[in-house]
């Protein structure tokens, strides 16, 4: 087990016993951060705090879509378009990336590719990280020249997924909702930056499906950060589940030993 893979099985480790927390924190330092409720017009506004926002390029807009996530939040309704949203500042890929991203995958491209990341439209170059869903497995390529590796697991078409690629020169290594989702890949260096999301440079891998939220960090997170990014996401949009039994449990003796120290007094 290589280094990526360790980091990914820690951070299913420490997510099952974490919990699903209503107090996760983001992991601060994201090269960007694009949420479906900061999308209004052409315009996706980056809260990373790189003010790195991206703006709609080509046909086919998104639409906002209230209400499609567990827990009642917004999504951007990709279409498989030709168009895609081009950040002002691309992002470099010299030390490869970490990227997070909720989503449910359309059943009409389902055999297609449905590029998350690519480079920018005409932007001089092609060869970033093309982080996509390809007949329904994420994956990763050297953008329009080699692919490098993807998940196992098939994503549901019915409901959203967390998934999350780690990968640079030395390895890549994939999860998906908290758990790892394959082998350990050989990895990548990319030769451009990454500037579009929603495509590739070619224009033709249009996403298809509902994009609640895309995180990206530069290089590979630590297994820790994995983990608290995903706590994170989850609690952004998964229904906060009912106490387990142990939670239950645990108020119940509170409550036990509450009483018997009224009745001493």
């Amino acid at each position: 087990m290589n280094k990526l893979n360790k980091s990914f099985a820690f951070a299913a480790g420490i997510a099952v016993l974490g919990g699903i927390s209503a107090q996760a924190q983001a992991v601060s330092g994201s090269l960007l951060t694009l949420k479906a409720n900061n999308f209004s017009g052409t315009v996706w506004t980056d809260t990373s705090g790189n003010s790195d926002n991206a703006t709609w390029s080509g046909a086919g807009l998104p639409t906002l879509d209230a209400g499609v996530t567990p827990n009642g939040s917004s999504a951007l309704a990709f279409t498989g378009s030709s168009g895609g949203f081009e950040l002002g500042t691309p992002l470099s890929a010299a030390s490869g990336f970490t990227v997070f991203a909720y989503f449910q995958l359309s059943a009409a491209k389902f055999n297609s590719r449905n590029a998350l990341t690519g480079s920018a439209f005409g932007g001089g170059g092609i060869g970033t990280l093309e982080y996509d869903v390809y007949q329904g497995k994420q994956g990763a390529l050297v953008e329009e020249t080699a692919a490098i590796d993807n998940g196992t697991a098939v994503l549901p078409t019915t409901s959203f997924s967390l998934i999350d690629l780690a990968i640079n020169g030395s390895g890549s290594a994939y999860d998906l909702n908290g758990s790892p989702d394959a082998s350990a890949g050989t990895g990548a260096t990319f030769s451009h930056t990454l500037g579009t999301i929603g495509n590739n440079n070619g224009t033709g891998e249009g996403l298809d499906g509902l994009l609640a939220e895309i995180d990206i960090y530069s290089g590979v997170l630590t297994g820790s950060q994995i983990a608290q990014q995903e706590a994170y996401l989850t609690s952004e949009y998964v229904t906060v589940p009912e106490p387990s039994s142990w939670v239950m449990l645990a108020g119940g003796l509170g409550t036990l030993v509450a009483v018997r120290r009224f009745r001493r007094s």
